[in-house]
C-alpha cells in the first residue's frame, strides 16, 4: 500500500502529461482560452456527422493559380479534401453533380466589421443586439460563398465571444477570425466616432510598453491576430509586432487615412515587418522604396479597392474632399498606387471593409471588390487567387484553407457561370460547402 501511495503522484503526472499532449495535438490555435473550455458534450448538440461527398463533373479552378481544368472528381471526407481524381467512392457518399458548372474554393473576406453599429433613431445598440445581428451577417456571408471572414475591429469583446460561440457550435455562419478592438493611440483611427466616451472599437495606448500591454490583453481575450491603426510610431508598431510574434499571432496594419496626415504609417509598417497592410491611401513621397521593402518581406496587401471607389464617389463614411485636399487621396492616385504595388510584386487579398449596413447587399459589395481589382489591372485568375489562396496566406491559414488540395479543410463553391469571364458569378453560388458539409443550396 505504501509503495502504491507513493506512486500515485507519478501516475497522476503521467495522466496529466498525456492529456496536455493530446490537447496540443488537437488544438494548434494560438487562442489560449480554448484550453479551458471544458467538456461541452452536456451543453451543446453534437455536430452532425460528416457524410462523404463526391463532387463530379464541371470545370475546376483550384485557387492555386493553375489553369482551369476538367474536374477530376473531388472526394470530401471528415471535413477535408480527401482525394482528387479518385475512382473509389464510398457507398454512403453524397454525389453532387457540377456538370456544366465551375468549382472553386470558398471565398474569403479579410476586412469586415460585422460588429459595427447601425445608426438609428433609437439608442438600442448593445452587445446582445450587436452579437445577434453579427451572427446573421455571417449567415449572409456564407450564403454568397464566403466561407471565411476576418473581423478587423470588433465592438468591445463581442468579436471574441462570437468566435468562441462558433467554435463551440452554438452559432453558425462563415468561419470567423477576429482581432478584437483595434489598437491605436488617443485621436487614432476608431477613436473619432465618439470622442467624449470610451472607444467602442479601439483599445488606446501610448508608447511601446502600452502597445505591448494591449497585445497581451487581446491574446488573453482570444484574438487570432492584431489590427493596428494610425497614428502609431515605428517604435510602437515594432513593439506590437515583436509581442504578437511571441504569441504566435500576426499583425495587420491600417495604413494612411484621416489620422495619418503626415503620411508616415506606410514607412512604419514596412520598417517593422507587419504581416499585411490594409487600404490604398497615399504612402507619401518614398512610396516606391516602401513598396519594394514590403515586397522583399512578403507583406500582403488588402486593397479594399471597392470601398475606396465608393468612398471617392461620396458613398462611404467620410464626407467631402478632406483627404483629397490634405493627403492627395484621389481616384487617379489610388489606381497609381495599386499599379505600383503590382510592379513591386506584392500579393493581394480580398477585403471589402463591409459593415452591418451592407448585410443585405453583401453579394454586391463583395462583387464590387472583385471588379475593383479588375479595374486596377489584376487578371481574373489573380483576382480569384486573391479571394482564396492568397487571402488564406494573409490570414496565416494557407496550410488549412484557400485552395482545393488534399488534406485542406473542404471549403468549396459551385457556380453556374465561368468566373474568369464573369466575376459576379462567384457571389451567386448554387452550392456552398464549408468544413465538408453542404451549408447552402440555391432554391
Amino acid at each position: 500500500m505504501k509503495i502504491a501511495n507513493r506512486l500515485l503522484p507519478v501516475y497522476f503526472a503521467l495522466f496529466v502529461a498525456f492529456d496536455v499532449n493530446a490537447a496540443q495535438e488537437e488544438f494548434e490555435d494560438p487562442d489560449i482560452t480554448f484550453l479551458y473550455t471544458g467538456d461541452l458534450k452536456d451543453f451543446v448538440e453534437e455536430a452532425k456527422p460528416h457524410v462523404p461527398i463526391f463532387v463530379e463533373g464541371g470545370t475546376l479552378i483550384d485557387g492555386t493559380g493553375r489553369a482551369a481544368a476538367t474536374n477530376p472528381g473531388i472526394l470530401i471526407q471528415n471535413g477535408r479534401f480527401a482525394e482528387l481524381g479518385t475512382s473509389e467512392i464510398p457507398e454512403n457518399a453524397t454525389r453532387i453533380s457540377a456538370d456544366g458548372k465551375w468549382v472553386t474554393p470558398g471565398l474569403i473576406d479579410l476586412h469586415a466589421h460585422i460588429t459595427y453599429f447601425v445608426p438609428t433613431g433609437w439608442n438600442v445598440e448593445d452587445d446582445v443586439m450587436n452579437g445577434v445581428r453579427a451572427e446573421r451577417f455571417l449567415e449572409k456571408y456564407q450564403a454568397i460563398g464566403v466561407t471565411t471572414v476576418a473581423d478587423v475591429g470588433s465592438r468591445f469583446n463581442v468579436g471574441y465571444s462570437l468566435k468562441r460561440a462558433q467554435r463551440m457550435r452554438l452559432i453558425g455562419g462563415s468561419r470567423l477570425y477576429v482581432s478584437g478592438p483595434v489598437i491605436t493611440t488617443p485621436a487614432g483611427h476608431a477613436t473619432e466616432f465618439i470622442p467624449y466616451e470610451k472607444p467602442v472599437y479601439a483599445a488606446v495606448a501610448t508608447g511601446p510598453w502600452e502597445f505591448r500591454k494591449r497585445v497581451r490583453e487581446a491574446v488573453m481575450y482570444g484574438a487570432d491576430f492584431i489590427k493596428v491603426t494610425p497614428r502609431y510610431t515605428v517604435e510602437e508598431l515594432k513593439a506590437v509586432v515583436e509581442e504578437a510574434n511571441d504569441w504566435n499571432i500576426f499583425v495587420t496594419a491600417h495604413v494612411g487615412g484621416l489620422p495619418d496626415r503626415p503620411l508616415v504609417s506606410g514607412h512604419a509598417a514596412a520598417a517593422t515587418g507587419v504581416h499585411s497592410v490594409q487600404h490604398l491611401y497615399p504612402y507619401g513621397p518614398d512610396r516606391e522604396s516602401i513598396l519594394r521593402d514590403m515586397a522583399r518581406q512578403g507583406i500582403y496587401v488588402v486593397p479594399t479597392i471597392g470601398y475606396h471607389l465608393r468612398e471617392l464617389a461620396g458613398n462611404a463614411h467620410v464626407k467631402g474632399n478632406w483627404m483629397e485636399i490634405n493627403q492627395g487621396h484621389t481616384h487617379e492616385n489610388m489606381l497609381s498606387l495599386f499599379e505600383s504595388m503590382q510592379t513591386a510584386g506584392l500579393k493581394f487579398g480580398v477585403g471589402t471593409d463591409s459593415n452591418p449596413m451592407d448585410m443585405l447587399k453583401i453579394d454586391d459589395i463583395y462583387a464590387q471588390e472583385l471588379e475593383g481589382l479588375a479595374l486596377g489591372g489584376l487578371s481574373p485568375m489573380r483576382i480569384l487567387q486573391a479571394a482564396t489562396q492568397h487571402a488564406a496566406e494573409a490570414l496565416q491559414r494557407g496550410d488549412e484553407i484557400g485552395s482545393i488540395e488534399t488534406a485542406k479543410k473542404a471549403d468549396l463553391i459551385i457556380v453556374s457561370d465561368n468566373p474568369l469571364k464573369n466575376l459576379r458569378a462567384l457571389v451567386h453560388p448554387e452550392v456552398v460547402i464549408q468544413d465538408g458539409r453542404v451549408v447552402h443550396e440555391r432554391d
